[in-house]
């Protein structure tokens, strides 16, 4: 789902014309929000953005280490519930 990286929006609303979806993308504050409820993430707003603020979610910096792949993301490593801290007098869940 692309997210808007609002820093770089610069308010000109050319994403919300190219947007196939009637109110996936709307105006608000003079900065552009994506709907991701009814946004199809079909990629046109990306296309058009002339400072590239509509970015992929792969890029999204609030969603970075929830994936499960390759070792990294939520469950690996240690931390809490994990290894060298158990049964020590720690927070044993």
């Amino acid at each position: 789902m692309p997210w808007v990286r609002e820093e770089q929006c610069k308010g000109c609303a050319i994403c919300v014309d190219a947007c196939p979806i009637e109110g996936a993308i709307k105006m608000d504050s003079g900065k552009a929000h994506i709907n991701n409820a009814i946004c199809t993430r079909c990629g046109k707003c990306m296309e058009v953005c002339p400072t590239n603020a509509i970015r992929p979610n792969s890029e999204n910096p609030a969603l970075r280490g929830l994936g499960r792949g390759r070792g990294t993301g939520m469950g690996y490593g240690r931390g809490q519930r994990r290894g060298m801290g158990r049964g020590r007098g720690m927070r044993d869940w």
